[in-house]
């Protein structure tokens, strides 16, 4: 009997073998999984529930794990061994979001890699210790063999795309039968299924119970779907292996100086090429119909087999050429977790290496021992890169304020979105550190630089808080204080004054009228001919890119009703003029409103809006 059958046959589970209890309960842990993430979710931008965020994110953490690591292991409810894991699963995790809490600086941004980065982290950690939780319940007293962790890794693996294809069928007949009834006028249905989210993240609960109920008692269509993937992988590998040997030798002949100027994307691909194959590998490792049968011909063996033994240069690679970079430009949080992949591909591939040189008549046979020392190794690094001990944004912000402090990195050339979104509350401890900073703020562009950044609560410039409102620094009274006005311009209306925070999240650059006193200039023209003046308010912060907004009043209040930029440097680049010249004379009221040349075209009561292109 092979290693496969053996191992199926001692572990397979039929659908007697787990309790209607045990279904009943996966069930119900699935649809009450998806009533907590409701819950943090509608809860999560609600204005009473702010105070209480914490609570928030924890709960949304254990229910988005916990409960899958139960559906996916549990036996029977009596099981003593799953009862002390999911503990300390809670221990470990609970840990890790009392850490990423108290670097959160009060980002909202979805982009931030604080918190993607940490779900990750979560996915990592369950998906390389799982296998052996299970094992573990199924064979409570025997030494778990590598042949349960890799059957336990593929089944798990079927399980999500199986759950993710019942999802993407489901979703789909919903939306057909919803798209049919509302050709009738019908609204219902799609009210139901897309507009309260309750349904919604219901339904995706027992989409899970489903997928993971069919996996667990069905064995055969994992086994027949495991097959299938491994014939595909077996089909592939020889061609992955191949190009992974013709690269190296040809390097010879092209030199590795042609990867010096793409390092970034060399690191990647060559990483990518050591994880890639050995993954593949592993797909179609104990797939053989026999223990002394290969599942290749010779010439096809000693082909992947070279592949394996020339992956330590690809990761030796990645190494320098990630190293040659750090060295230029420091770490950040993004270079250590690369670096950290990078050294687990290094391990990696080594022990892969010394696998193909040792003798033994099961091909590859240390693959197991090596892999069950990789998944530790590999949890228990990401619990370290998500802990006090290798804390990736102290490492960071230490390294590049260090780098500016000798001078390696010129305070224009620091990265203050970086230190923003990306550091969490060390790098923002240190950007308030550099408010104090002579040598940075002797610069009044830097200086609101970093007024800005501090105050922007997404790297795309949202100035908002929590509940939505601006802060407290922009507020009418610092406009009025702060923008000057042209010489005739009467003060504007304090509705327009009251209406310019609303600007603030539409991608302008109108904080710098508040962050900074006479940046700006309001000025007013007629220039609609109908009687009413419009508001020109003119930014000068940036001398490089000043630019205008013509502001007009409508039903709604004031609007923006037009953005002058690209013309305004046409303007100075044909007249000579510079910044500061531009701004004397708009203070001293010398714009004027000039009729267009080229009219619309009206049509009976119609208006047709005719554009000449560049003819004034």
């Amino acid at each position: 009997m092979s290693l496969l059958a053996a191992h199926h046959s001692k572990t397979q589970v039929s659908p007697s073998d787990l309790p209607l209890k045990t279904r009943i309960v996966i069930v119900l842990v699935c649809l009450i999984q998806g009533c907590l993430l409701y819950l943090c979710n509608h809860f999560s931008d609600r204005e009473w529930m702010i105070p209480h965020s914490s609570a928030l994110l924890y709960t949304q953490v254990l229910s988005g794990s916990l409960p899958l690591i139960f559906v996916l292991s549990v036996n029977t409810l009596r099981d003593k061994i799953l009862w002390k894991a999911l503990l300390a699963y809670t221990v470990i995790f609970v840990a890790m979001t009392t850490w990423v809490k108290w670097n959160d600086a009060g980002v909202k941004d979805y982009d931030s890699l604080l918190f993607g980065t940490f779900y990750l982290a979560l996915f990592l950690i369950v998906f390389v210790t799982l296998p052996w939780l299970q094992a573990r319940i199924n064979n409570p007293s025997s030494p778990i063999d590598y042949s349960e962790l890799h059957g336990n890794i593929w089944k798990n693996t079927i399980t999500a795309v199986l759950t993710l294809l019942i999802s993407g069928l489901m979703w789909g007949i919903l939306s057909l039968g919803a798209g049919l009834f509302k050709l009738i006028g019908i609204d219902f249905f799609y009210e139901l299924f897309f507009r309260h989210e309750i349904f919604m993240y219901l339904a995706n609960g027992l989409i899970v119970a489903i997928g993971v109920l069919i996996s667990r008692t069905h064995p055969k269509l994992i086994i027949t779907v495991r097959n299938l993937l491994s014939l595909m992988v077996k089909g592939l590998l020889p061609l992955l292996s191949f190009f992974a040997l013709i690269f190296i030798f040809s390097l010879p002949f092209t030199g590795i100086d042609a990867l010096t100027d793409k390092w970034s994307s060399a690191t990647t691909l060559l990483t990518t090429m050591s994880l890639l194959l050995a993954l593949l590998v592993n797909a179609i490792y104990l797939s053989s119909d026999g223990i002394d049968k290969k599942p290749y011909p010779n010439l096809i063996r000693y082909i992947i087999n070279g592949s394996l033994l020339v992956l330590p240069i690809y990761a030796i690679l990645s190494t320098y050429y990630l190293g040659q970079r750090i060295v230029q430009y420091g770490w950040t949080p993004d270079r250590l977790r690369a670096s950290v992949v990078v050294g687990l591909s290094l391990c990696l591939t080594l022990a892969y290496a010394s696998a193909v040189v040792r003798k033994n008549n099961i091909w590859l046979h240390s693959l197991g021992s090596i892999n069950k020392k990789m998944m530790w190794l590999i949890a228990v690094i990401v619990v370290l890169c998500n802990s006090p001990i290798i804390d990736p944004y102290r490492i960071s912000v230490n390294d590049q304020m260090n780098r500016y402090s000798t001078g390696k990195v010129s305070p224009d050339d620091l990265d203050l979105i970086m230190l923003r979104f990306d550091s969490g509350r060390r790098g923002n401890d240190a950007l308030q550190a550099l408010r104090s900073d002579i040598k940075f703020v002797s610069d009044p562009r830097r200086k609101l630089k970093l007024e800005k950044t501090l105050l922007q609560t997404t790297r795309w410039g949202s100035y908002g808080d929590d509940d939505k409102r601006p802060y407290a620094a922009f507020t009418p009274e610092i406009a009025r204080k702060n923008i000057q006005l042209a010489v005739g311009t009467p003060s504007p209306e304090s509705t327009w004054w009251e209406s310019l925070p609303n600007d603030l999240g539409r991608g302008n650059d109108i904080g710098d009228c508040y962050l900074i006193a006479n940046a700006c200039v309001v000025t007013t023209l007629d220039l609609n001919n109908d009687g009413n003046k419009e508001h020109v308010l003119c930014n000068f912060s940036d001398p490089k890119e000043p630019f205008c907004q013509v502001y007009t009043y409508k039903k709604q209040g004031w609007v923006i009703a037009a953005h002058i930029d690209f013309n305004f440097r046409d303007t100075l680049n044909k007249n000579t003029l510079d910044t500061a010249k531009l701004k004397n004379i708009i203070l001293g009221g010398q714009l004027k409103a000039v009729p267009k040349e080229w009219s619309d075209i009206q049509i009976q009561d119609t208006t047709v809006d005719v554009s000449y292109y560049d003819l004034r």
